[in-house]
């Protein structure tokens, strides 16, 4: 290796490069003096354009360098609204989309149209909102707003794909049973705890009984009924606004749709009411084939009631997620990594019996939720939930100046380089329009996160206190508490009460 380096002139390239030893403590000469190059000049940004075609659909993007385009439909749907059907009907759709329609006979003659484009189709369901996108070259965008138009206004919906479609659902709620990663079913049942019975709170996925039940008249309905222009959004990265809305108005408006004349249902328009209470599934350690490096765990959630995304208080509960933050006892980051947030500090480097414990917050157009996750052996699982509960109580009181400013330097970079991936800038569009109507620039989250302070923090962290507490836990369910145990706790600063045992040495 050494004579093919030297035979390449390689030491002598280096040698010949002048390269600056400055310390690390120091900057690079050349960026000492006016640094103001190097800042984000608001001016020069490429600002969001925002079109209301006349059928009611919007229209969304906002140009970008380079040879790739996103585009794609955000419908205003999703499991929160199937309270009138079977549930699961929307989870089935992401499996049925870009399948055959009136003009491609088969799935493969929209993957060829797409892939031959260098391109990729996805359809992602969640439970406000199914979003439909294609990534392909800006030269053929045309032919994606055509792929797209096809897949929700003329899919074919035929028995064959039906069948395949319920065959898929079966494997993916196997698989969510069967992961050592609990993460989405943990996601599941804090969902369905605090939103017991409504909106929110409806089964994201298909439950399993369910499948057989969904039938294509059902898909058809429910697709008249949700999937109309003024529940869509179209949002789209890396092209021209007024080329977009002539194929937007080309192919979207006075569409021939498949299911047309279907009757349709009213579309609920319930507001998510926080129940708050418990949700538990008791289950063995999932069967792992080949070499397991998870023990077995039990998965614990704590959630209290937050704030929707329009509340003023929703950068200070990102600024809170950001302070917790969290993650597992071995971060594949390196050492170090995230070890300043509140969770590595006060509960993994405290505990080490504790596996994981992670902080998320869930926010939607009319609720949200801030979630605890944590994961233990089963034995540990009282103790678990203890410590999550006073974590909650820990929240309510003025943080520390220092920590928080942390967390919102973090907080404001996560944002803007996440932001420079094309297809987070066209989801960021996507989902401000569809709720908001508009979209925030960058500067004004920058300006909202700086305002935060530790008073804000203390405010909202008391007002969660006043909520009602969402519980939920997965696995051996032997020593999890009981609810009304979590409730004391969140009572008593978060400690639950003390077991009563009949003999001391059980």
């Amino acid at each position: 290796m050494a004579h093919m380096y030297r035979w390449l002139g390689l030491p002598k390239l280096v040698r010949s490069l002048s390269y600056p030893k400055v310390p690390l403590s120091e900057p690079l000469p050349q960026f000492e003096g006016d640094k103001q190059h190097l800042l984000y000049d608001p001016a020069r940004a490429t600002p969001t354009q925002i079109t209301q075609l006349e059928n009611g659909l919007t229209v969304a993007s906002e140009s970008a360098l380079g040879q790739l385009s996103t585009i794609g439909v955000f419908v205003d749907a999703g499991s929160r609204y199937e309270v009138r059907y079977t549930s699961g009907v929307s989870h089935l759709m992401s499996k049925l989309a870009f399948n055959s329609t009136e003009r491609f006979e088969h799935r493969e003659a929209i993957s060829d149209v797409i892939h031959d484009r260098g391109g990729i189709m996805d359809c992602q369901p969640f439970r406000d909102t199914i979003v439909y996108g294609v990534s392909l070259f800006s030269d053929s965008v045309e032919q994606a707003v055509e792929v797209l138009a096809e897949a929700l206004w003329r899919p074919r919906l035929t028995a064959e794909e039906l069948e395949l479609g319920k065959m898929s659902l079966s494997f993916e709620l196997q698989d969510i049973h069967m992961k050592a990663d609990p993460e989405q079913l943990m996601q599941e049942l804090i969902h369905q705890a605090a939103y017991r019975s409504n909106t929110l709170g409806l089964s994201f996925f298909c439950p399993e009984e369910n499948i057989p039940k969904l039938t294509r008249a059902e898909l058809q309905q429910y697709m008249a009924s949700h999937f109309t222009p003024d529940r869509m959004v179209i949002s789209a990265t890396g092209v021209q606004h007024d080329h977009v809305v002539e194929l937007v108005k080309k192919h979207f408006v006075n569409p021939r749709r498949s299911y047309e004349g279907v009757d349709t249902k009213p579309v609920d328009g319930s507001i998510a009411q926080y129940t708050g209470g418990e949700n538990k599934l008791q289950r063995e350690a999932p069967p792992v084939i080949g070499p397991n490096p998870l023990p077995d765990l039990n998965s614990v959630a704590i959630a209290m009631e937050a704030v929707d995304h329009t509340h003023d208080d929703i950068y200070a509960f990102l600024v809170l997620g950001s302070m917790m933050g969290g993650g597992g006892s071995f971060s594949a980051g390196g050492p170090g990594k995230g070890m300043y947030t509140q969770l590595y500090r006060d509960v993994l480097n405290q505990h080490h019996w504790i596996y994981s414990a992670l902080a998320q917050n869930f926010v939607y157009k009319d609720g949200g939720i801030f979630s605890l996750f944590g994961s233990a052996s089963p034995r540990n699982t009282r103790s678990l939930v203890e410590v999550l509960c006073r974590q909650f109580f820990q929240m309510a009181t003025r943080p520390d100046i220092g920590h928080l400013n942390r967390a919102k330097q973090q907080l404001k970079s996560t944002i803007l380089m996440n932001l420079e991936s094309r297809l987070v800038q066209f989801e960021d569009i996507g989902r401000q329009v569809l709720m908001l109507k508009k979209r925030l620039p960058p500067e004004v989250l920058i300006e909202k996160i700086d305002q935060v302070t530790p008073l804000d923090i203390e405010r909202i962290g008391q007002r969660m206190l006043c909520s009602r507490v969402s519980y939920a836990a997965l696995g051996n369910l032997q020593h999890a508490p009981s609810f009304q145990d979590v409730e004391k706790g969140m009572i008593y600063d978060g400690k639950l009460p003390k077991l009563n045992k009949l003999f001391t040495f059980s």
